[in-house]
């Protein structure tokens, strides 16, 4: 069900609506006020996200100290769920006026269900009644620690205004969305999918030097060492599809070896192109010594997630589509001749012209299309930072072959 239609469609109990009154006339901002912010050029609108948190940040510090009633991490809840954090629960949707204090308990009944619902449609969030990541910590989240995730933010969005160059892709970790500015114009903007929090996306300063169609997968040591060699061992398979396994350079059956006592370094996974590939059907290659990336994925479902912090380091693009179009556009490369190269169904690397630069960014708190401020959380818990450093921007394209040495001829 689409926010807009919930608040029309549910008869929401008069503290409710009360409540909902009150926290979206903190959050949101006036039509006039976006209208402008579309004219603008990213500069300007960076400029005005700023403006917008530290005013909203302003408001929250002037509000009194309350009672917050900490949820705590812990499973999913939802409706039917019962026991100390469903009480811990209904206790904080009673301080926010969500609910009435009288109908606290340790039981996620209808009417706590709907107070879970006009709190996420409040918050801007997926309004879905369960309480899990996202909800949880916005839950958890005091009037002061928001004002601070919106100070913070909008002393990193001043930094990067005045700092990044007209031609740049911006990926905030927080709010898992990578943006594609030209010309100093936001061009595209998509949700993304970032590192798990045991393997985190670093805040690198990096550049896009290619872009390859049909890319292969090479496993990463991490992810070879951790995940797949276990498998191997138990199952006698890596449990991906369409892959090749090589132990000491030369391709095996892998059912047929005992991987009992063989290293990690000795092991090589390389799954083909096509659309089964976890890289989708586009790589964009960076220079930094991490091997972390922008690529497509072959599970689009994982981008209806409300958090998606779920891959092993690199970005997942939800539309790779659209960026490499949008990339290879100045190459020449027209949609047709993108078209010939997938039916080909092998690995082609387009080197661009001019790299493209990509700034990772730490944002806890931005702005919508709609003007209205939207909190994230604080995946890698780097809110102590005042601005997270950044990696030391590389001096430039390599000069060695860039592929991965699983790649190379």
């Amino acid at each position: 069900m689409h926010a807009s239609q919930t608040l029309t469609d549910r008869r929401w109990p008069t503290p409710v609506l009360a409540a909902l009154t009150l926290a979206l006339s903190v959050v949101a901002g006036t039509a006039a006020t976006h209208a402008t912010a579309e004219a603008a050029s990213y500069r300007d609108t960076l400029t005005g996200w700023a403006d917008r948190l530290d005013a909203a940040a302003t408001v929250l510090e002037a509000e009194p100290e309350r009672a917050v009633t900490r949820i705590g991490s812990g499973p999913l809840l939802k409706k039917g769920s019962s026991g100390e954090r469903v009480e811990r629960l209904t206790q904080r949707l009673a301080e926010l006026g969500f609910l009435d204090r009288a109908r606290q308990g340790d039981l996620l009944d209808e009417e706590v269900d709907t107070a879970v619902r006009a709190f996420q449609f409040s918050q801007r969030m997926k309004v879905d009644g369960l309480v899990g990541g996202g909800t949880r910590v916005a839950l958890d989240r005091s009037p002061h620690e928001a004002a601070a995730q919106m100070r913070r933010s909008a002393l990193s969005m001043r930094a990067l205004r005045d700092t990044a160059p007209d031609t740049v892709i911006l990926v905030n970790l927080p709010s898992q969305t990578t943006t594609l500015v030209r010309d100093g114009e936001e061009a595209l903007t998509m949700r993304s999918i970032v590192g798990r929090p045991s393997r985190e996306t670093p805040l690198l300063q990096d550049q896009i030097t290619h872009v390859i169609v049909n890319p292969t997968w090479t496993v990463p040591p991490t992810v070879l060492k951790e995940d797949k060699l276990p498998l191997l061992r138990a199952k006698g398979t890596p449990g991906i599809a369409n892959a090749v396994v090589y132990l000491d350079g030369a391709p095996v059956e892998p059912a047929v070896v005992d991987w009992r006592n063989v290293s990690p370094r000795r092991v090589r996974i390389v799954q083909q192109p096509g659309d089964h590939n976890a890289l989708g059907r586009y790589r964009f290659n960076m220079t930094n010594p991490y091997n972390i990336y922008l690529h497509g994925t072959n599970e689009p479902r994982l981008f209806d997630r409300e958090i998606r912090t779920v891959s092993s380091g690199c970005v997942r693009l939800e539309d790779a589509r659209g960026m490499a179009e949008a990339l290879l556009a100045i190459e020449h490369v027209s949609t047709a001749r993108l078209d010939r190269m997938l039916d080909r169904q092998e690995p082609q690397w387009i080197k661009l012209t001019q790299p493209v630069p990509v700034r990772f960014v730490y944002w806890t708190a931005t702005v919508d299309e709609r003007d209205a401020v939207r909190l994230h959380p604080d995946i890698y818990d780097l809110n102590e930072d005042t601005v997270p450093a950044a990696l030391p921007d590389p001096t430039g394209p390599t000069s060695a072959d860039p592929r991965p040495p699983a790649q190379r001829a």
